[in-house]
């Protein structure tokens, strides 16, 4: 596990640390810690207390890496990297589910999770809000945009799959995780003038899923 403090020994360098952590894994993969060395540029001579926030988290993340882990948990494995360093992790974690790792990560950053995850989780409180695929979401996930010739507010789409409903005036925007073909009929049923079916990404699925608690984490 990577913890979102990076908890290291400060008052060693960064060769040390890894020397210190390498001793207690007999499968440590050195070559693996070799490459990232080189590719993160961390400073070996240099001593933890004196990284900044971004070289302490590459340099935990080599840590975990190397150690030919099943499991690897990371938390907000993201946070102090700059663009390029964002890039360089995403790449490793894939690389790591290549080889047969199970990464499970909480992040905000929901681009990050969109572009690697095979699954999403989105909880808030301890609470689980959402458990789904992102394969499903891609194939399922629809905003469906509805526009009628009157106040649209007694309308009510008792339909399952959908997700959420929101009304203004004539429109209804809804959510829907499935049974699309359904709601649309019962749009047109309804008089619908105007029909807008569109695939939806993460970042909408978890703000409609979590607008009512502030403190998401995906």
């Amino acid at each position: 596990m990577v913890s979102e403090d990076k908890r290291l020994y400060s008052y060693m360098t960064v060769e040390r640390t890894i020397r210190f952590t390498a001793g207690f894994y007999p499968d440590w993969r050195a070559d693996i810690a070799a490459l990232l060395m080189k590719t993160y540029q961390l400073p070996p001579d240099r001593k933890v207390k004196s990284l900044s926030k971004g070289m302490r988290t590459r340099l935990a993340l080599l840590l975990a890496f190397a150690r030919r882990p099943k499991l690897l948990i990371l938390d907000e494995p993201t946070e102090g990297l700059d663009p390029l360093g964002v890039e360089q992790l995403l790449e490793t974690l894939v690389s790591q589910c290549g080889e047969g790792t199970t990464v499970f990560f909480s992040s905000h950053q929901i681009e990050e999770v969109e572009r690697i995850a095979d699954r999403v989780c989105i909880m808030d409180h301890g609470r689980l809000l959402k458990d789904v695929s992102l394969d499903d979401i891609r194939e399922h996930y629809r905003r469906i945009d509805l526009v009628f010739p009157f106040e649209a507010a007694e309308l009510k789409f008792p339909i399952a799959g959908v997700e959420s409903s929101r009304t203004h005036g004539r429109q209804i925007v809804l959510l829907s995780s499935s049974h699309t073909d359904e709601i649309v009929a019962r749009a047109r049923a309804c008089s619908a003038t105007e029909i807008e079916v569109t695939p939806v990404g993460l970042r909408e699925i978890f703000l409609q899923t979590v607008k009512e608690n502030s403190h998401a984490l995906v």
